[in-house]
């Protein structure tokens, strides 16, 4: 049975570097993105996230992707993300869901068969995660290595209700893979020398809280894939309602469909952006 990669859509904050605005904290101490994002990884706390990518390949007409997601914190990480996926090139009834938890990861989308609205994938790799393209949005040793990169830096407009702080690089695959592990291809991988050059320009909106409000990235396709054939992906994110209560449950073991007695087409449920 393939893989199910958690599609996962985007936001991210950053590191103590020498540069970066503060905001004063509970003691009246400055704070850095880094540490503002720890302080919002607690238990059944939250952040909401929607996001638009958009593929470009040769000779196809543009598709764009739309995704919307809930994600759960606890113990200083992502402990849970409820999302949904929508495309124009791929037709559907009703958008794909996904509900991921840790080696956990519950699809709901057209294919499943009468009386049931979930499928099973039980995969030790698999991680709910939030993502901007390449980008982890609740890492903070991913979001050091990005906003190390950092060429430009520049007062922006408001989001979520805050007036934010334009930051914007590039970086590597390489650069992204050695700050997390396993990312941002959804799998531990040896990458090729072509792969770990190739390149992802990124900007990262900072509120006053210092938490990111709007993440948008654009990449190329590295790999092979596809026959050769070119592919571009722009994708653009929003975060809003960081630190809102969110209680994100299994769904009822009564709508779970067997894995061991059916198995998912394997073009129903979107991949991870980065890996498409």
């Amino acid at each position: 049975m393939r893989r199910w990669i958690a599609a996962s859509a985007v936001m991210l904050v950053v590191p103590m570097v020498a540069g970066f605005g503060t905001t004063a904290g509970a003691q009246g101490a400055p704070v850095d993105p880094i540490d503002a994002l720890k302080r919002r990884l607690v238990e059944n706390r939250g952040v909401k996230m929607s996001m638009v990518r958009t593929v470009t390949e040769e000779q196809k007409d543009k598709d764009y992707v739309w995704t919307k997601a809930v994600a759960e914190f606890g113990k200083g990480k992502i402990v849970a993300v409820d999302m949904t996926h929508d495309s124009d090139r791929i037709k559907r009834v009703d958008p794909v869901r996904q509900i991921i938890f840790e080696g956990r990861q519950y699809i709901q989308n057209d294919y499943l068969p009468d009386g049931k609205s979930w499928f099973l994938n039980e995969d030790d790799e698999v991680r709910p995660e939030l993502d901007a393209g390449w980008i982890k949005l609740a890492d903070p040793a991913m979001l050091k290595a990005v906003l190390a990169t950092t060429k430009v830096k520049r007062p922006a407009g408001v989001y979520d209700g805050t007036r934010t702080t334009l930051y914007q690089g590039t970086m590597t695959v390489g650069q992204l893979s050695k700050a997390s592990q396993g990312f941002p291809f959804g799998l531990v991988v040896m990458l090729t020398e072509k792969e770990a050059k190739a390149k992802m320009s990124w900007r990262l909106w900072l509120g006053e809280d210092q938490l990111v409000r709007r993440a948008w990235g654009s990449w190329s396709q590295p790999f092979s894939k596809n026959g050769g054939v070119p592919v571009s992906f722009v994708v653009d994110a929003r975060l809003t309602g960081w630190g809102a209560e969110t209680d994100i449950a299994a769904p009822s073991a009564d709508d779970v469909i067997d894995p061991s007695h059916w198995s998912m087409p394997e073009t129903s449920v979107p991949l991870n952006p980065a890996a498409e």
